[in-house]
């Protein structure tokens, strides 16, 4: 029996379910009609609802207006997923007051793509329902600190809230406040920032160098640089600001690169083994492959490296690289499998996901770090996944 019918079952004894719960399930309902994608046995079912019921009809005809009103079956037929993607993306930029009214556009335009031939969904931002509500809220209480690893074996947690606090150590003092770090030191000895899963930080380091560590991110640094050069050690990935130095080069190693600079904004992402991405935001670098291949960067390009194929360049869209330092990150056509597997480094939540069930699926939106009740609630309602929350764990199914 179709996902939508099973849940609208529940709702045939209104008195014994809230207007929010038939809402969402008129809703779902209504999606699929606008999709083509509404099955003869739900066709039936919404014909016999609205001849019957008069809250599920009033509710039919209010998501009829709004249609209406908005113009998306027009817009359904020229628009796709990206499209979508890009609206919403055009509203996170503008004003306030107009952001309202662009994301109303995009959660309509998104909505109606559902499923359209090729199995793709886009997800938007829904009202959190009080059970999500909770269940981030359980989660949240799972998170795992950020924490640095001196030279000498101490670790010290820093906490990501806003009261400025200072740390003094016996070889260096430090300066935590509102998810940053600052210190003043002479050590040059290396240490260690982990930032977990769900979480990012931001450091300063001693030459000025502005360092934004992403989620599953450790950054091995000195406390204060040598007199040669300067250097540092990522795993995961970090955007940097270097402070710009002619007479002392700056930097990054990889597992499998290295890049250099004088002073430049880039991002390096190491998430996926086998394969870094260097993304050049202005300046200029030259990375460096474990065998020796080198390959200079214009600012908007970006190069992949394998060390069995060595670089390949691209120009990329600032916007997706970098989107995960304001806590969002946009994904597009991609698998479900793949897609828990960021969103499980993104929140800090292991998810569950039967893989062969959803095998063949791909989806385009964005995930944002405050809102995994959002998250959870648009893979309900759009794609029909139910979730089910055990301890540190959310199983898809």
């Amino acid at each position: 029996m179709p996902s939508v019918i099973k849940g609208i079952k529940i709702v045939n004894g209104l008195r014994q379910h809230n207007m929010e719960t038939l809402k969402e399930k008129i809703f779902e309902l209504y999606i699929e009609r606008l999709s083509g994608n509404l099955s003869a046995e739900e066709e039936g079912y919404v014909q016999q609802m609205l001849e019957q019921d008069a809250a599920f009809k009033a509710q039919w005809l209010s998501l009829e207006q709004d249609a209406k009103t908005l113009h998306v079956k027009d817009y359904l037929d020229s628009i796709n997923s990206e499209t979508a993607l890009n609206t919403i993306k055009e509203g996170r930029e503008r004003n306030a007051r107009n952001r309202v009214v662009m994301m109303k556009k995009a959660l309509a335009a998104a909505a109606v793509l559902l499923i359209i031939t090729t199995g793709s969904y886009v997800f938007f931002f829904r009202t959190a329902t009080p059970a999500t509500k909770f269940t981030a809220a359980a989660l949240q209480k799972n998170k795992q600190p950020v924490r640095l690893l001196l030279s000498h074996g101490e670790t010290v947690e820093l906490n990501k809230d806003s009261s400025a606090k200072t740390i003094n150590l016996h070889n260096a003092t430090l300066t935590a406040s509102n998810g940053a770090l600052q210190y003043t030191s002479a050590d040059t000895m290396q240490n260690t920032l982990e930032v977990p899963a769900g979480e990012n930080y931001k450091l300063t380091l001693s030459d000025g160098t502005e360092v934004w560590l992403n989620a599953a991110t450790q950054l091995r640094f000195p406390f204060h640089f040598g007199v040669a050069a300067r250097e540092v050690y990522v795993e995961g990935e970090a955007y940097f600001k270097v402070a710009k130095d002619a007479q002392h080069p700056f930097t990054v190693h990889t597992t499998l690169t290295s890049v250099q600079v004088l002073g430049t904004s880039f991002n390096i992402n190491t998430y996926h083994t086998g394969t870094v991405q260097t993304a050049l935001v202005e300046g200029s670098v030259v990375t460096m492959g474990k065998h020796g291949e080198k390959e200079a960067l214009r600012p908007g390009y970006k190069a992949d490296y394998e060390a069995a194929q060595g670089f390949t360049t691209n120009h990329f869209d600032e916007e997706d690289v970098l989107s995960w330092r304001n806590g969002v990150y946009y994904y597009h056509k991609m698998s479900l499998t793949a897609l828990i597997e960021e969103a499980s480094r993104f929140y800090g939540v292991r998810f569950v996901l039967d893989k062969d069930k959803f095998a063949g699926r791909f989806v385009t939106g964005l995930m944002d770090r405050n809102r995994l009740n959002d998250f959870l609630s648009d893979l309900k309602t759009t794609a029909h996944i139910e979730y089910q929350l055990s301890g540190h764990e959310i199983t898809l199914k």
